[in-house]
């Protein structure tokens, strides 16, 4: 299994994030929610959100937990810019 790409980077809570992962596994392709939660600027721990169930949930988590890493090090430069847009819709909420 692989993961081919990570769209829709976004701020969905103060300190959670949320991207569309496409995976491929074999002749499979699938689109998966992971969940990010950050402190700061820093990704601390990854979950396996919403998807179809082409591949298991098992099979996605261990993905996901094996690795970590570099998935931690892929979305780092993305936090910072999902943060200052969530920063700028909130504020032309509630001071516009």
């Amino acid at each position: 299994m692989q993961m081919l790409s990570l769209d829709n980077f976004r701020m969905i809570d103060r300190n959670k994030a949320a991207g569309a992962a496409q995976f491929q596994d074999g002749e499979i392709n699938t689109e998966v929610e992971l969940i990010f939660y950050l402190q700061s600027n820093y990704c601390v721990t990854i979950k396996v959100g919403r998807h179809d169930k082409t591949i298991s949930q098992e099979e996605l988590v261990e993905y996901v937990h094996e690795n970590r890493v570099e998935l931690k090090k892929m979305v780092a430069p993305m936090i910072p810019p999902a943060r200052e847009a969530a920063r700028k819709a909130w504020e032309e909420q509630f001071q516009g």
